[in-house]
């Protein structure tokens, strides 16, 4: 039975917009580890305070979360990225496609690398001017930057925004800055 092209780009369009609520579904839903798992599951020995380079800046009595969890959601959403350009490859790849999903598909893959590489500027950036680690999630019309929620005053809430207008062209009402406890 053959499909005609309006329906080959529905279904197309549905696989995109899914794997993008996919994307951020996970991004969403994935936590910190406890500091116990954390601790565990690293493997590392903290016992020896003393192999710490003079200089290095410590945290006393820090709370709140680690930069393993940042970590953990760069990693989570790089995982996702992957998936979903893996399905749209499939779809590029296709001799069943026709020239019109191939395109969609194509574009598809392009609009997520940029996006991708729009995120990891907006992530460095945010880091050298707040010295915060932070996570970007853009989307296509809007952006989440997820930071330490003691990194968060006035200035560097304005100064996160200028980063992501200044490599996203999002607006600043579509700009949403989370702190993470």
């Amino acid at each position: 039975m053959k499909m005609t092209k309006g329906r080959k780009n529905a279904v197309v369009a549905g696989l995109v917009l899914f794997l993008g609520i996919a994307v951020f579904a996970n991004w969403y839903y994935t936590g910190p580890k406890s500091a116990e798992e954390a601790g565990n599951a690293s493997g590392a020995d903290t016992s020896n305070v003393n192999s710490q380079n003079l200089g290095d800046a410590v945290y006393v009595g820090a709370s709140g979360v680690s930069d393993e969890y940042f970590a953990g959601a760069k990693l989570s959403r790089d995982e996702s990225y992957d998936e979903a350009v893996a399905t749209l490859k499939e779809i590029v790849d296709s001799s069943d496609a026709d020239e019109q999903s191939v395109q969609t598909a194509a574009a598809s893959i392009s609009a997520m690398s940029e996006r991708k590489i729009a995120q990891v500027n907006i992530e460095n950036l945010v880091k050298a001017k707040t010295g915060s680690e932070c996570v970007a999630v853009l989307s296509e019309d809007s952006a989440e930057i997820i930071v330490k929620k003691d990194a968060i005053n006035d200035e560097s809430a304005l100064q996160i925004k200028e980063i992501v207008m200044a490599n996203a062209d999002i607006s600043p009402e579509k700009i949403t800055i989370i702190g993470a406890k």
